[in-house]
């Protein structure tokens, strides 16, 4: 049952980030992505790790797809400020070479032997709040500091740029 559930999950997940991308409208696309931000969630679901479903769901869902939303909310943009669309020759070409991107990534990381098994060391628990933390603090407790001083200096550079110049 679990593994019709995560084959559904995402399959639909794949389907809708294709349509997100290839749809002309914003607001649609949005919408797409929030059917696979879901998506996602449930697969964190299946994979016994409901603290990552919460939080996925609460930050990116709740958070960064709503500052989307505000974003094309506030921008107000009409049909003909969309802009043009791709001849259908340049859009095959992309697509393209997507996907040899893809294989590029994907093919050594399947030929990785320390990968043939990964679900098979996990246990029910690696998924909980003390899990995630002890692996964020002591495993990655180093990028996790480098995150959020790489988080701090965008802060910085945002509030720079967006300054006004005052005169004196």
């Amino acid at each position: 049952m679990t593994t019709a559930v995560f084959a559904g999950a995402a399959t639909v997940a794949l389907v809708s980030a294709l349509l997100m991308v290839t749809r002309r409208n914003p607001i649609y696309s949005a919408v797409w992505l929030l059917v696979s931000f879901i998506c996602v969630a449930v697969v964190f679901l299946v994979l016994q790790a409901p603290f990552l479903a919460a939080i996925h769901v609460l930050v990116y869902t709740g958070a960064i797809l709503v500052l989307f939303l505000f974003v094309i909310m506030l921008l107000n943009l009409r049909d003909d400020e969309l802009g043009e669309e791709y001849p259908l020759a340049v859009r095959i070409l992309v697509a393209g070479l997507c996907a040899v991107l893809f294989l590029v990534l994907a093919v050594p990381i399947s030929r990785d032997p320390s990968l043939r098994e990964p679900l098979s060391a996990l246990t029910p628990g690696d998924g909980s709040v003390e899990a995630v933390g002890r692996v964020l603090f002591n495993t990655y407790g180093l990028q996790f500091e480098l995150v959020s001083v790489l988080i701090i200096v965008a802060m910085l550079g945002s509030m720079i740029l967006a300054k006004k110049t005052l005169k004196v």
